[in-house]
């Protein structure tokens, strides 16, 4: 017998029994990871004065159909194209792909051997970036888009893709990908390669840096859809939002699901309102993620002439028996929602449309105050910012919007810049921190300012309004003046190995450029 150290929280465990040629086999499978720790107070401090913060449009266009956007390590951007949604260029086999220096405003090239449209991608615990899937073919009168099977490995330093395995289920258009707890990551959903629902399960084992076999994953052959938005809980488990690309809620469900990833168990979550109107919504894990509660912002419908609507939905999967709740209104109905959490606990949300077609673009931004529940309206971004747009967190605490698609055919290159209101205040320092942050270590920091909070985000990694894996995560903090000392949580599953930006915000709620470290 062995014994393993079980972390503090709820834990599932199941025994399967097995009976056949007179003998039997228990098999015993574990499913936990801890609890998600406790809750950190609200935020210190907060805008006084002028908090409507500014928009920049950049006096340069994008090089690239940015149809997804990664934030690297490096405080760079990779933005795919692929084909860009240019049936000529995929059929001249020209793909594109570039990393952005928001510094410089240069772009490098990223030489590209496959249509990486409509791929899924995320960070692997190294800090390499998985892309998956893409676009094997474009429709014709008689067959749909088709997925492909092929894997790259991006190397953020290096600026190269390396090719890996292709996913064992076939290919993926519009996969999602989400990081779990124990450094692997998970993939579902899309087109396969003949056009069809792929109701493949992957898993890639980013220790071997490949796909594990697919009869070596739980299967339960069930179509979660094109980029279903799915949420790591702190128990390990996966959340279903009920976010995803195109047309209605999947059928005979209730629109939401928990995903039980060892055991291949899944089970309706009720509340959920609109059902069939979360195309293209965003569905957040909002701050701080101790909290486990998520919310829906809007959502429409590709496939319908109704408008979209304007509600939140919000829920706690603390609880034992989770439901959806109803939350305050959007200011403004729309699908092609962004939302990006801000390094001051809020989260802001921005673009979107009533349908793809500019005459119903949406100019609206608000901020979103998890601890008050409501809604702040902002100054709007000056472009339109519908389908195959994004918006994602640079390290600095700006906001980055890219991109336009609209049903008509072109395809906005302009890039927006928003600055929150704290980018015009005095901001506080980190000098010193380690580059790695241990599961459970005790992290000394050198700081300026009175510090009252220090928090850890995720990098983006989005497309098509989904980024499965946009996570901030508080650090218990003492000590004061200069030289404090922060905690670093040891669930994994609330904070998946990587690397993330990290912020100390001061007593008046103004947070530091950002940190990059490595937890792991």
């Amino acid at each position: 017998t062995a014994t393993v150290p079980v972390t503090a929280g709820k834990h599932v465990v199941s025994v399967e029994y097995y009976q056949g040629g007179g003998s039997g086999l228990v098999r015993a499978g574990y499913t936990g990871g801890g609890a998600a720790g406790e809750l950190p107070p609200p935020p210190p401090g907060g805008c006084t004065g002028d908090c409507q913060g500014s928009w920049q449009t950049l006096p340069y266009d994008s090089p690239v159909r940015s149809v997804h956007a990664t934030v690297l390590r490096t405080g760079n951007v990779l933005l795919v194209a692929g084909s860009g949604n240019n049936g000529a260029a995929a059929a001249k086999n020209q793909f594109v792909s570039k990393v952005w220096n928001p510094s410089t405003g240069e772009f490098a090239d990223v030489p590209t051997q496959e249509d990486l449209f409509c791929v899924g991608h995320t960070q692997l615990a190294d800090g390499r970036i998985l892309l998956a899937g893409g676009t094997l073919a474009y429709p014709t009168p008689t067959t749909n888009y088709k997925g492909l099977a092929s894997s790259y490995i991006f190397d953020p330093v290096a600026g190269t893709y390396t090719k890996t395995n292709d996913t064992p289920g076939g290919g993926h258009w519009y996969p999602s990908l989400v990081n779990l707890g124990n450094g692997d990551v998970f993939a579902t959903g899309g087109l396969n390669e003949n056009g069809s629902g792929n109701v493949a399960v992957e898993m890639f084992d980013s220790k071997k840096g490949q796909w594990k076999p697919f009869n070596n994953v739980p299967q339960t052959y069930f179509y979660w859809g094109l980029y279903p938005t799915m949420v790591l809980m702190s128990d390990g488990r996966l959340f279903y939002g009920g976010t995803h690309t195109f047309g209605n809620a999947l059928p005979n469900t209730s629109g939401s699901e928990i995903y039980d990833v060892d055991t291949g168990t899944i089970t309706d979550v009720p509340g959920l309102r609109d059902i069939d109107f979360r195309d293209q919504g965003a569905t957040v894990l909002l701050p701080p993620a101790q909290a486990q509660k998520v919310a829906n912002f809007g959502g429409g419908n590709s496939y319908s002439d109704l408008d979209p609507t304007n509600h939140t939905d919000i829920i706690d999967l603390s609880k034992d028996d989770p439901q959806w709740t109803a939350g305050p209104d959007l200011p403004a109905a729309k699908m092609y929602v962004s939302a990006v959490i801000l390094p001051d606990g809020k989260v802001f949300e921005t673009g979107g449309a009533k349908h793809n077609y500019p005459e119903f673009a949406v100019h609206e931004a608000s901020i979103y105050d998890p601890a008050a529940n409501a809604f702040t309206s902002l100054p709007a971004d000056p472009a339109d910012r519908m389908y195959h747009s994004e918006a994602f967190l640079l390290p600095d605490g700006r906001v980055a919007t890219i991109g336009n698609n609209p049903a008509t055919g072109e395809f906005d290159l302009g890039i927006s810049i928003y600055s929150p209101w704290y980018m015009s205040r005095d901001r506080p320092t980190i000098s010193n921190a380690a580059d790695q942050f241990d599961y459970g270590s005790a992290q000394k920091l050198t700081v300026s300012g009175n510090i009252g909070r220090v928090t850890l985000i995720r990098p983006a990694s989005v497309t098509h309004q989904s980024d499965p894996n946009q996570r901030s995560v508080d650090l218990p903090l003492s000590g004061t003046g200069q030289d404090v000392s922060v905690t670093v949580p040891d669930n994994p599953n609330l904070l998946p190995a990587g690397y993330y930006m990290m912020f100390a915000q001061d007593m008046n709620g103004v947070p530091s450029v950002a940190k990059w470290v490595h937890v792991g």
